[in-house]
């Protein structure tokens, strides 16, 4: 990755249970593992690849991945369980960088089983005005129509009638609040849960997509 990647330090307790992510924004000349490589593994190869065209076809660029192959990196970076059990399971780890305009937009990381995605996990920056918020349910809605399916519309979960409603709705109800961390509830769509999480930074709000597979 060119510019920046943020990184996981932290999620809560259980994998479909309440779920809070810290995130840091650094240099990757700072801080990228030692030891990376191209992803190989079949599965991840073709999440990858079709995040990527779906992205695109919404000018979004996404940087070739890159796989965390080695333990001490997974648990530095794709640190995504309390439980060591759960996160002792976790082999592998790729991780793209998001970019519209040249300009840097957020990271998407894919964890699981070798050949057995487990989780998806896109963090993006806002600004504290939220002004790309556009850019930000765009990213989502490319995702999810990517990761699972084309079919929000169809089911409408929850009763959203798209992806943009859900993040706009997290909006409010983190606005009209005064806790710095909000989280929407859990959506099942085609066979897997999705929620968001808002919690403000340094440098304003940073938005997360979770997608359980």
């Amino acid at each position: 990755m060119d510019n920046r990647v943020i990184l996981l330090v932290a999620i809560g307790a259980t994998v479909l249970a309440s779920v809070t992510v810290y995130v840091l924004l650094q240099s990757p000349k700072e801080q990228q593992p030692e030891q990376t490589s191209p992803i190989q593994t079949s599965v991840y190869v073709q999440m990858n690849q079709d995040l990527k065209r779906s992205l695109a076809s919404h000018n979004i660029t996404m940087s070739s991945p890159i796989k965390l192959k080695e333990k001490s990196d997974i648990e530095k970076y794709c640190s995504l369980f309390a439980d060591v059990k759960r996160q002792s399971l976790v082999e592998y780890c790729t991780s793209t960088e998001l970019k519209t305009n040249d300009e840097f937009l957020g990271n998407i990381h894919i964890v699981g089983l070798a050949d057995d995605p487990k989780v998806v996990l896109v963090l993006l920056q806002a600004d504290p005005s939220m002004s790309n918020i556009g850019l930000i349910a765009t990213t989502f809605d490319a995702t999810v129509d990517s990761i699972v399916c084309t079919c929000w519309e169809d089911v409408t979960p929850d009763g959203f009638s798209s992806t943009s409603d859900w993040v706009d709705g997290l909006k409010q109800f983190h606005l009209s609040d005064t806790k710095p961390h909000s989280k929407s509830k859990q959506l099942s769509l085609y066979g897997k849960t999705l929620q968001l999480e808002l919690a403000e930074n340094a440098d304003g709000y940073m938005w997360q997509l979770f997608i359980y597979l």
